[in-house]
């Protein structure tokens, strides 16, 4: 839909995607987020809630708890007469939005060609940080993923995952039992979708500062010795269940992290 929408004084158009699919706030939530990121809002206001509600499609109930949830991420405040004010400071970097935005789209923001290769495969037995954080013996398969992400041809970052074999479906599980690779190409989240009953909700996320080990098979392009930063990440259903366990080996030439605190 296009609105005439004030700015800095001026009429202007503004065209949101308008949500087709009633109560689901967190479609909500990626519209606004992404046109927020886009800079689609002029004076870096947003449209009063009942403009907003009619651009997307969806109540004024949806709207508000999408409204909620950014505000809560930080990257907008709310006052009483005042309206909706975007935070402009806050970008795709924050490690707060990492879910919503995702590092192909943090890359994507700043490289002309970002581009991710990538393999699923059964393993017999997780590794020991998966073991810890996921409570499994040591004699639990798992589905193994290794994903490299390029920016404009050099490697950015490297995402290990785990997932205990048992979660996933049943189409996944006969793809990779006969000892093919599985393609998938969306995140460890989209992935989630298809494990019954063990979507993943939150993810709680170290950082931890260390040093490219002295081997040929490390992803990064350092050197041995260079300082980096691994994300150690578990992920919980909403019922809080550890589901997933990732590495992230992160090239801070291309991707910096900004932690967002707020009262």
């Amino acid at each position: 839909m296009i609105a005439k929408v004030k700015g800095n004084g001026a009429p202007v158009d503004l065209v949101l995607p308008r949500i087709r699919t009633a109560s689901l706030a967190d479609q909500t939530t990626s519209a606004l987020l992404d046109a927020i990121l886009e800079r689609k809002f002029p004076g870096d206001r947003l449209p009063s809630e009942p403009e907003l509600a009619e651009m997307l499609n969806v109540s004024r109930t949806t709207l508000r708890a999408a409204l909620q949830s950014l505000e809560r991420l930080g990257m907008v405040s709310r006052a009483p007469g005042r309206g909706t004010v975007i935070r402009t400071h806050i970008g795709r970097e924050s490690i707060i939005l990492q879910r919503l935005i995702g590092f192909r789209a943090m890359l994507k923001a700043a490289y002309k060609d970002v581009q991710v290769v990538g393999n699923y495969h059964r393993e017999e037995s997780p590794g020991p940080d998966a073991t810890r954080a996921l409570k499994l013996s040591k004699n639990t398969p798992v589905v193994a993923t290794s994903k490299t992400f390029f920016a404009d041809g050099q490697v950015a970052l490297h995402i290990e995952d785990e997932i205990p074999f048992s979660y996933i479906s049943t189409a996944t599980q006969e793809a990779l039992g006969d000892g093919r690779g599985y393609d998938f190409d969306g995140s460890i989240f989209a992935f989630s979708q298809t494990w019954p009953g063990r979507t993943i909700d939150h993810v709680v996320v170290e950082i931890v500062p260390v040093v490219v080990p002295d081997t040929k098979d490390f992803p990064l392009n350092l050197a041995p010795g260079t300082p980096y930063i691994m994300l150690l990440e578990t992920h919980y259903t909403a019922q809080g269940e550890p589901v997933a366990f990732s590495q992230v080996h992160v090239d801070d030439h291309y991707i910096r992290f900004h932690v967002v605190r707020h009262n």
